[in-house]
């Protein structure tokens, strides 16, 4: 084929669209719930898009996962790249809070569907002998804080999961990294932190930040795509905090 293949989902909002276009030149697209607006954009660009509705496919569950790569190999036959948004909102609270069933669902966001997406991806890579894998956490997996000790520590499992699955299958041609962000300029980060109809309390969230500023979906997207793009292939199982300086 002319172009690679790339898998994103949730490419209706975070990083999703910014990422699509950065990856159009040289990818046909495989896209878990994009905006009708995005797939013409990117068809006008002249690639090739498959859609998949989120109603499709649960991406908590191993067969919806299973189910979202399965439809990138019937269409293309391959799959060169892929970017996983994982979690489901952040459940915040003391330790003591926090009730069984909202463990239960961060679990499903922040880890299962890491493991699930991992599982359905690497065993067409391994026979096709490359692939590059990206699976974006959260940066409080590098940095725990009370209030918000479930999501974190979920957050830490995926990072290290994602690591220890990057080094097993490096010898397979694999590249599999996770980026974990915070202080991200984009609806979901300012709703739930206050600071969307409040510039004060913006103003105090950025001063939290060592670069004194919110990350962009751009940047974002360009960081990721040098992971992605298949050009630079000596780089993996790795965690890589997105954040301004706020974690290491």
């Amino acid at each position: 084929m002319d172009r690679r293949v790339a898998l994103l989902t949730q490419t209706a909002d975070y990083v999703g669209p910014e990422l699509a276009r950065r990856l159009v030149d040289g990818h046909h697209l495989v896209l878990h719930a994009p905006t009708e607006s995005l797939v013409d954009e990117l068809r006008a660009q002249g690639g090739q898009v498959e859609v998949v509705p989120a109603a499709d496919v649960d991406l908590r569950t191993a067969e919806g996962n299973r189910e979202f790569v399965g439809r990138a190999l019937a269409r293309f036959g391959r799959v060169d790249a892929a970017a996983f948004v994982t979690g489901s909102g952040i459940i915040t609270g003391r330790f003591l809070q926090i009730s069984p069933e909202d463990w239960d669902r961060t679990k499903a966001g922040n880890l299962d569907m890491v493991f699930h997406g991992l599982q359905a991806l690497i065993p067409s890579m391994v026979e096709q002998g490359s692939g590059d894998i990206v699976m974006f956490t959260s940066a409080t997996g590098a940095r725990p804080e009370p209030g918000v000790s479930t999501y974190a520590a979920t957050r830490a499992g995926a990072n290290a999961l994602v690591r220890a699955v990057g080094q097993e299958h490096a010898r397979n041609g694999l590249c599999i990294n996770a980026i974990g962000t915070n202080f991200m300029d984009f609806p979901g980060f300012l709703k739930a932190s206050g600071a969307d109809s409040d510039p004060e309390r913006r103003r105090k969230i950025e001063a939290q930040v060592p670069a004194r500023r919110l990350g962009t979906m751009a940047e974002l997207a360009q960081f990721a795509a040098v992971l992605l793009e298949g050009r630079t292939r000596f780089q993996t199982g790795q965690f890589f905090s997105y954040s301004g300086g706020w974690s290491a």
